[in-house]
């Protein structure tokens, strides 16, 4: 039985890629529309280079009189997902930019303001607790708190850092250390150097082990060639794929399904012949197509290979099912051909295909889910612009493998031969 699929196979992959209109549909439009796509959709995730690396700008008002505010702003600006824009502390100007700041939170154009009151460092130096006006849109309380995270690990360090200073520097006056001629001042901005490098260099690490650690970036919204190319793979796979399944149909219609039912084949050879030939296509283009978005599209997709793996297979194979099953239903090549064609075109734009789902209708997304483009772009994003791993894609291949067991069972239950 399976020596007898094996052949079905190869003459299946043979009689395929003898047709240059296959190469070109399979390999050169998917390469071009995830050019035109990406490049249509490259403000929904900046260059659209892949990166897990995610910030946020945040205008920082500093009315500060002393020096810890200016060190306090260093601090923010060393933080990885801030891009700080620091306003001059002047008094007459303060309220024109918090206006602005709260006018452009308003718009959208920034999701938080900072300001650094005037009298910020008298109040740390003091021992008092810290004082800073952070004004940010409430609607978008999830995206914020990273910025918030950031804000009170730089004002952290920056008491820890004097509070050690301070502890050190009364010790020193206490055990007569002043009174040997030392600058006072000069042994506190010591003691803060060294309190600060022991925050670059703690004494106790506490290392995480997992397969993947994703830091803030749940709520990224893919673009540019970091959609397109994930998206026209699917789209135009399915396609292929589809279009491989349902020439059934018309070997069914002339006769050729029949002629080979009476040679000595095994029924579920022929069947399986099929499934493998059309199951080995899509790999095949997916495989040429991930290669090409990362050479030509500088895409990169993710750091877990067998987690790609996963989601790849499982998308092949439910749309193998998926094509086996249109082919048990449909009458007529015509018939067939005018499904296809609706029926792909709309679980690509509904799957997040040709956008992503996250900035479409609440309604748009619950729909897309039926679609088994939705599941497979998911995983894509796992990978490519969250950086998640084996994992984070396990759910997306459940389901992936569910639709696979839906559409084959029925596939192969209303499947005629003649």
């Amino acid at each position: 039985m399976f020596k007898e699929a094996y052949h079905i196979t190869r003459l299946y992959l043979r009689t395929t890629y003898d047709s240059r209109s296959v190469l070109i549909f399979q390999l050169l439009l998917p390469l071009i529309f995830t050019f035109l796509i990406g490049q249509a959709t490259v403000s929904f995730g900046g260059d659209g280079r892949s990166s897990t690396t995610v910030s946020w700008t945040l205008p920082v008002i500093n009315e500060d009189a002393g020096s810890l505010g200016a060190d306090l702003v260093a601090r923010l600006d060393a933080e990885p997902v801030l891009d700080v824009v620091e306003t001059a502390g002047v008094e007459t100007a303060t309220s024109t930019a918090l206006s602005a700041g709260v006018s452009r939170i308003e718009s959208g154009d920034n999701l938080a303001v900072l300001v650094i009151p005037a009298n910020f460092s008298e109040t740390l130096m003091a021992g008092k607790g810290l004082a800073l006006d952070f004004y940010a849109d409430p609607d978008n309380i999830q995206t914020i708190q990273p910025i918030q995270q950031a804000i009170l690990g730089a004002a952290s360090q920056l008491s820890g850092s004097i509070s050690a200073a301070t502890i050190a520097t009364n010790v020193a006056e206490k055990v007569g250390v002043f009174e040997q001629d030392a600058d006072r001042a000069a042994y506190f901005g010591g003691s803060m150097d060294r309190a600060d490098a022991a925050w670059a260099d703690p004494p106790v690490v506490v290392q995480v082990n997992e397969d993947e650690i994703a830091l803030n970036t749940a709520a990224v919204i893919p673009g540019g060639n970091n959609q397109s190319s994930p998206g026209m793979m699917a789209m135009f796979v399915t396609f292929s794929m589809i279009g491989g399944a349902l020439a059934l149909i018309e070997e069914r219609q002339n006769g050729t399904l029949r002629r080979l039912m009476v040679m000595p084949i095994h029924k579920g050879s022929i069947l399986l012949g099929k499934l493998l030939g059309i199951l080995l296509t899509g790999l095949l283009q997916m495989t040429i197509l991930i290669v090409a978005g990362a050479l030509f599209f500088g895409v990169a997709w993710g750091n877990a290979p067998v987690a790609l793996a996963l989601i790849v297979f499982a998308f092949a194979l439910a749309v193998t099912s998926m094509g086996i099953m249109m082919a048990a239903l449909a009458r007529t090549p015509a018939q067939a051909n005018a499904m296809s064609t609706v029926l792909v075109m709309s679980i690509s734009a509904l799957g997040g295909a040709w956008w992503p789902l996250d900035i479409v209708p609440n309604w748009m997304q619950t729909i897309g889910q039926f679609s088994p483009i939705a599941w497979a772009m998911s995983g894509f994003q796992d990978m490519i612009t969250r950086g998640w791993g084996i994992t984070a894609v396990l759910p997306e291949v459940g389901m992936l493998l569910l639709f696979t067991a839906v559409f084959l069972t029925i596939g192969i239950a209303r499947f005629r031969y003649e």
